[in-house]
């Protein structure tokens, strides 16, 4: 079942671990959006695909994109939510000029209910909030 506490939950939990190094996308994934002429990549993590189509990504980064999109369903599995009641979701990386990530947005939406978004900065705060990161 779909509740927005546990959509809110996996979110959070998602865009802590996409901008940690445990998402093992990071520094490459700045690089190759610097590289493609980028400042924001997208992944979708329902359709299984990156929807920024100007971007180039490696194998590697391919290779880890599929790990965050594997945490994401066992994040979803603890929160005892399931994929059929998710209509999309999604993970964005903004990049300046940098290759760490300046902030993370996650997105999800259920069957029946509005969107909600999370956006986090670099460290995993919540983005302009003044922090010592």
């Amino acid at each position: 079942m779909y509740r927005i506490k546990r959509a809110r939950s996996v979110i959070h939990s998602l865009a802590h671990h996409g901008v940690s190094a445990l998402s093992w996308l990071h520094p490459r994934l700045g690089n190759e959006c610097t590289s493609s002429g980028l400042t924001e990549v997208e992944f979708d993590l329902i359709g299984e695909s990156i929807t920024t189509k100007e971007f180039n990504g490696s194998k590697e980064t391919l290779l880890a994109y599929n790990a965050l999109r594997d945490t994401f369903k066992q994040i979803l599995k603890s929160e005892k939510m399931d994929l059929s009641h998710i209509q999309s979701a999604s993970i964005t990386f903004g990049f300046k000029n940098e290759s760490w990530p300046n902030f993370c947005i996650c997105t999800i939406a259920g069957s029946d209910s509005d969107p909600i978004k999370v956006k986090v900065d670099w460290c995993g705060n919540k983005y302009n909030l003044l922090s010592d990161c």
